[in-house]
C-alpha cells in the first residue's frame, strides 16, 4: 500500500506486524512511535464507494470487451489502473441479480426466486418468493450505513413497490427510484397496459418528472446532486448506487447518439459477432480458437432477412448502440465530477451489468405486442424517439453477448456471465491494468464493500430479527493477490422462470425448457468449451451424476422451487432444432 486508507484485512496484517514487532522494540518510544503510525492509517478517511449498474448490457457491447460501440470512459476505468473481471456471473434476470446485489446471497432466499411480474402458482406467497427484497436479509446500503456511509442511489429499484420496500426502507439516506423493472426512457408514461404511470419515487414520496427528462441523464445528474450533498455538508464517505435503465427497451435516444452509428450495422448479425470475437481475441479475452457460440436456431440470420427487415434491424441497432453511447457519456460526466471535486482518487468505483441482453422481441408478445402496435410510432423514421417502442430481438442480443450462448433470462453464458469493471482507490490502484479470470458474482459486491470500509459481516441476526449468512467472499485480497481466487471449490446455481444451472469449478450443468432446450440436464467443460457448445454428459456420465447431486443439495438448501409454468414452444423453431438436439440432450 502507498497510502494511508487500508482496507480491513490490510489493517488486520499491519496490527499483526505491530505485535510481532514490539518484542524486537529497542526503546518505548520507538514502539509508540510505530503503534501511532499504524493506527493513523487504519482510522484514516473511509473510501467512498460508486457502484454503477446497466441494464441489460450485453458481455462485449463495451470496447474494452470487444465491442466497436464508442465507450471511452468505461475504457479509461479499465485501463486506467482498474481491473476487468471475465468471469463475472449474475442472476439470468433483472430483479433476482439486484436482490443478491443487496443482500450477499441467493435471490431464492432473499425474496426473488422469480421475477415479482412471473412469480408461478407454486412458487407464490411461499419464503423466498415474495416478489421483493424480504426482511430475512441485512441490506448492503444499511450496512454501509452502520459503518458511517452516507448512502444513495438514483434510478432502478425493481426490488419491491409497496409502502415499505423502496430504497428508503433499506437503508439509503436519500433515493431517486424508478419503482418497477421498465420504463419510458423520457417519461413516466406507462409501457404496459396495466401500468397506465410508471411509478417514481424521492425518497419514499411520489415525484413527477421534470419536462426534459431522460433516464440517462438524469440518473446521473441526480447522483451528482448527492454527491455534492455529502461532500459539502457530511462529513462521512458515501456509498453511492447509481443504476441506470439503459440500454434496457425501449430503444429510445437523441438522433445525435444513434446517427454516429449509421451504416455500422448494414452487415448485419454474423459480421459484426465476427469482429468481435477478432477484438475478443486481440485483447486477449478469448483464445483465437475458443468455442463461441452458434447462435439459437430460434432466430433468423441476417441473409434470410428481406431488404426492409435488414434496414430496420440495423436502424434498431444503431439506437441500441447510441444508448449505450449516451451512457458511457454520463458515466463519464460523475467520474469528471468526482476528480473536479477531489474524490475520485478516494472512491472504489464498480461497474457491471445486471445480466446479458435482451432477446425481447420487437414489439413484445401476445396482448402485450397488441398494446404497442396501438399506442406508440414504430414506423422506421421514428423508431427511437420518445413515442416510440421497440426492442432489437434476439439476434442482436446474441451478437451483443459474444461470444456466449443465448441471452437474458437464460442460465447459459450469455444470460449470466457479463462485463465488470472495477477500479480501487488510489492508495491500491494497480500501476497497470488487470485482466482478471477467475469466477467472481454479484454476490461478492457486498463482502467486498464491507471489507474496504472495514466494516464486518453481519451474524446471525440484524437489528432484533434473524438473518441468513451472507454467501459472497469479499473480491479484494484477489484483486490485491494475496490469493489466486475469490471462489473454490464452491458450486453457483442459479434458476429463474422454468430454467436452472449450476458451475462447480469449470464444469456447467444447465437445463433448459423447449425451445432452447429438451427439459434434460446438459454438461459443459468452460475451460475447454467457453461457449457452451458441445455437450459432453454421455462422455462423462459420472460427472453429470455428481454435477445434479450437488444441483439437488444446493436447490434444497437454497429453497428453489421450479416454476410450473408451461413454456410456450414455437413449432418452427422446435423443428428446426430437432437433429441438433435429438442426441444432446440427457436425464
Amino acid at each position: 500500500m502507498n497510502s494511508s486508507i487500508l482496507t480491513r484485512s490490510a489493517a488486520t496484517k499491519l496490527l499483526k506486524a505491530l505485535v510481532l514487532s514490539a518484542a524486537a522494540c529497542s526503546t518505548a518510544g520507538f514502539c509508540n512511535e510505530y503503534k501511532a503510525q499504524v493506527l493513523n492509517q487504519v482510522s484514516e478517511k473511509k473510501p467512498n464507494i460508486l457502484l454503477i449498474v446497466a441494464d441489460d448490457l450485453g458481455y462485449s457491447d463495451i470496447g474494452s470487451f470487444g465491442g466497436e460501440i464508442a465507450t471511452p470512459n468505461l475504457d479509461e476505468l479499465a485501463s486506467d489502473g482498474g481491473s476487468k473481471l471475465t468471469n463475472f456471473h449474475v442472476a439470468p434476470t433483472c430483479s433476482p441479480t439486484r436482490s443478491m446485489l443487496m443482500s450477499g446471497t441467493y435471490n431464492h432466499l432473499a425474496g426473488l426466486g422469480a421475477m415479482a411480474e412471473w412469480v408461478a402458482d407454486n412458487q407464490r406467497d411461499k419464503p423466498g418468493y415474495e416478489g421483493y427484497l424480504n426482511d430475512r436479509v441485512a441490506p448492503l446500503p444499511a450496512l454501509l450505513k452502520d459503518a458511517g456511509y452516507r448512502t444513495f442511489m438514483a434510478g432502478k429499484w425493481h426490488l419491491g413497490m409497496l409502502d415499505g420496500q423502496g430504497p428508503d426502507s433499506h437503508g439509503f439516506d436519500d433515493s431517486f427510484a424508478m419503482l418497477p423493472g421498465a420504463g419510458d426512457h423520457y417519461s413516466d408514461r406507462g409501457l404496459f397496459p396495466f401500468m397506465a404511470k410508471t411509478p417514481y419515487r424521492e425518497n419514499g414520496k411520489p415525484v413527477t418528472l421534470p419536462e426534459n427528462f431522460y433516464s440517462t441523464r438524469f440518473y446521473s445528474d441526480k447522483a451528482i446532486q448527492y454527491i455534492d450533498s455529502v461532500i459539502k455538508t457530511k462529513d462521512q464517505p458515501f456509498f453511492g448506487y447509481l443504476a441506470y435503465t439503459a440500454p434496457h427497451w425501449p430503444l429510445q435516444v437523441d438522433k445525435k447518439y444513434s446517427d454516429k452509428y449509421k451504416g455500422k450495422y448494414s452487415g448485419g448479425y454474423e459480421q459484426i459477432k465476427a469482429t468481435r470475437l477478432t477484438k475478443l481475441a486481440d485483447l486477449g479475452l478469448i483464445h483465437e480458437h475458443a468455442t463461441h457460440s452458434a447462435g439459437s436456431g430460434c432466430y433468423p440470420q441476417w441473409e434470410q432477412l428481406s431488404p426492409e427487415e435488414q434496414a430496420k434491424q440495423a436502424r434498431m441497432m444503431e439506437i441500441y448502440a447510441g444508448m449505450v453511447d449516451a451512457l458511457d457519456e454520463n458515466i463519464g460526466r460523475v467520474v469528471q465530477h468526482l476528480k473536479d471535486i477531489g474524490q475520485y482518487d478516494n472512491t472504489l468505483i464498480v461497474f457491471i451489468s445486471d445480466n446479458g441482453a435482451d432477446a425481447r422481441p420487437e414489439i413484445g408478445l401476445a396482448e402485450e405486442a397488441k398494446y404497442v402496435q396501438e399506442t406508440f410510432d414504430n414506423s422506421m423514421q421514428n423508431i427511437g424517439a420518445a413515442n416510440s417502442f421497440v426492442s432489437y430481438g434476439g439476434a442482436w442480443a446474441q451478437v451483443s453477448n459474444t461470444p456466449f450462448s443465448l441471452h437474458k433470462g437464460m442460465v447459459t453464458e450469455g444470460g449470466i456471465r457479463v462485463p465488470a469493471i472495477i477500479h480501487l482507490p488510489n492508495s491500491q490502484a494497480h500501476e497497470k491494468a488487470q485482466t482478471l479470470t477467475e469466477f467472481a458474482s454479484v454476490m461478492d459486491l457486498l463482502p467486498t464493500f464491507l471489507d474496504i470500509a472495514g466494516a464486518e459481516l453481519p451474524g446471525k441476526e440484524y437489528k432484533g430479527r434473524k438473518i441468513l449468512p451472507v454467501v459472497g467472499k469479499s473480491i479484494l485480497p484477489y484483486l490485491h493477490g494475496e490469493q489466486d481466487f475469490v471462489h473454490k471449490d464452491e458450486v453457483y446455481g442459479f434458476s429463474v422462470h422454468g430454467r436452472q444451472g449450476l458451475q462447480y469449478n469449470q464444469w456447467k450443468l444447465v437445463r433448459l425448457p423447449a425451445p432452447f432446450g429438451r427439459g434434460k440436464w446438459q454438461l459443459f467443460n468452460l475451460d475447454e468449451d467457453s461457449g457452451e457448445t458441445h455437450d459432453v454428459a454421455l462422455e462423462n456420465p459420472k460427472k453429470l451424476q455428481e454435477m445434479v447431486s450437488r444441483w439437488d443439495t444446493f436447490a434444497a438448501s437454497t429453497g428453489v422451487i421450479i416454476s410450473d409454468k408451461n413454456v410456450r414452444t414455437p413449432k418452427e423453431c422446435l423443428i428446426e432444432q430437432e437433429d441438433t438436439l435429438a442426441n444432446q440432450h440427457h436425464e
